[in-house]
């Protein structure tokens, strides 16, 4: 939600609404407050806050010091509107004044330059800065491109144009295809693929190999369509369910055209990953290295990991990014383009992925349990969505099971009087709500199943079909 204090408010909800689709989250998760300042107002403020005795164009005011991408209200229950639940990102304050000089000396038009500077502010709230040459370009680059999808450019005509939807460029061939995304446990690749849809596609978590299944998240841009396919983590299966997800993980080679994986910055570069890659691409497979979550190491350990990358020649393509954070997502796309074989488009604009509501539904009330027990319950739990159904009033009623392992999990699932079994639904409830726009009645319950990792009949009833990793 943006809350302009001021002229200019439609112009600026265009450009929030373009940020927040940049940046892959909703609009609606997020709260920017944005105000106008006298050249005097900006000058105190500036005294007051940073020291200085100088009037600036813009100031941001940030409330939340570390801002992940993609943007997800639960991780910031402190940060929250009491009214709507948005997180409470901070404040902006433009000076007018400045943006008058500075249209005029950059010689475009003011709406332009107001559009500009208040894009520039909400990327510092969100985490960015300038304070290097490479994260100015990197700011820059993505107001550029954020302005440029609603027709704001330096040409920008206000007395000739309308803000547009669509972004604008050279006409190009269209192209698509499949890209498998591989990696080792906890790499980033469900956040990595959520971050460049722009849609809760895949579910995130700290625990490893928390994907189980072959999930496909499609991006879709003006000409271009880009089918992603996310597998679980790499690993040595321990149970039936470890065996059914390594199938998985097979099964999403075929007929890609190219793989993309994911390499963990904070957990080092090593053999295994080097064995994977090489054999990815002895099999054929062009092959485009994502060095993930760069912003949690030094530029010496990433400079160590991307030296003994570029070895091996037979890589397509090396691109350090933070997924998390929507770092360096650009280019990383760039690269995958180029790879793209096929002119089809294989789904609607509006799909972001082929899996139905009903998996989705237990997809994310697995997530916020894994979320909510932390370490208290191992990672064997599962979803069974017995029910789900829109009823003539347009509600959605949904009734699912917590499937755990041992009698002993359940208690800590439901929690003290009921509370935790409530929390998960809660949350659950309020992620399929804004995913369906429909008001969602969910009812959950916690069954024992004495370990259904290792019973062929349960997974089945779970959606793991050991003969179909499908």
């Amino acid at each position: 939600m943006l809350k302009v204090y001021g002229d200019y408010e439609q112009l600026l909800q265009k450009v929030y609404a373009s940020a927040a689709k940049k940046m892959g989250f909703l609009a609606e998760d997020a709260e920017i407050e944005v105000s106008f300042a006298t050249p005097e107002e900006i000058r105190a403020l500036n005294e007051e806050t940073r020291g200085i005795d100088k009037v600036t164009d813009v100031l941001s005011f940030q409330n939340i010091e570390d801002v992940r991408l993609p943007l997800i209200p639960d991780d910031y229950p402190y940060d929250l509107d009491p009214d709507d639940g948005s997180v409470m990102l901070g404040e902006i304050v433009i000076c007018l004044d400045r943006a008058k000089e500075q249209a005029e000396e950059y010689g475009h038009s003011l709406e332009r330059e107001v559009g500009f500077l208040f894009c520039h502010g909400t990327l510092h709230l969100l985490g960015y800065d300038h304070e290097e040459e490479e994260g100015e370009k990197e700011m820059n680059d993505l107001t550029e491109k954020i302005l440029e999808a609603i027709g704001l450019t330096r040409d920008f005509d206000p007395t000739k144009d309308e803000l547009s939807d669509v972004e604008t460029g050279d006409p190009e061939p269209f192209r698509s295809g499949f890209v498998a995304v591989l990696g080792k446990p906890n790499a980033g690749k469900s956040t990595l693929i959520n971050t460049i849809v722009g849609e809760k596609v895949a579910i995130v978590s700290w625990k490893p190999q928390t994907t189980r299944n072959k999930i496909l998240g499609v991006y879709n841009e003006k000409n271009c369509q880009i089918i992603f396919i996310d597998t679980p983590g790499l690993h040595k299966p321990k149970n039936s369910l470890g065996e059914y997800m390594m199938k998985t993980a097979s099964a999403a080679l075929e007929g890609v055209d190219c793989v993309l994986y994911v390499v963990d910055c904070e957990k080092g570069y090593d053999e295994k990953d080097k064995m994977n890659i090489v054999s990815y691409t002895n099999a054929g497979h062009k092959v485009v290295v994502a060095v993930n979550k760069v912003d949690h190491v030094t530029k010496e350990a990433v400079f160590a990991i991307l030296t003994e990358l570029n070895k091996l020649q037979s890589i397509t393509a090396v691109v350090p990014i933070s997924a998390l954070r929507n770092r360096n997502i650009e280019p990383l796309k760039e690269e995958i383009k180029k790879l793209l074989t096929d002119s089809v488009k294989y789904y609607d604009d509006d799909q972001y992925t082929d899996r139905n509501m009903r998996f989705m539904a237990s997809e994310i009330i697995r997530e916020k349990a894994l979320r909510l027990l932390d370490k208290e319950v191992p990672y064997g739990i599962g979803v069974d969505v017995r029910d789900y159904f829109v009823r003539d009033d347009g509600v959605i009623e949904i009734n699912a099971d917590i499937i755990c392992e041992k009698p002993a999990h359940k208690p800590i699932i439901l929690g003290k009087g009921g509370q935790m079994i409530k929390k998960i639904a809660t949350y659950a409830r309020q992620d399929l709500e804004d995913m369906t726009g429909s008001k969602v009645f969910l009812t959950v319950f916690v069954r024992v199943k004495n370990d259904w990792r290792d019973s062929d009949l349960v997974m089945r009833d779970l959606g793991y079909d050991p003969k179909n990793p499908d």
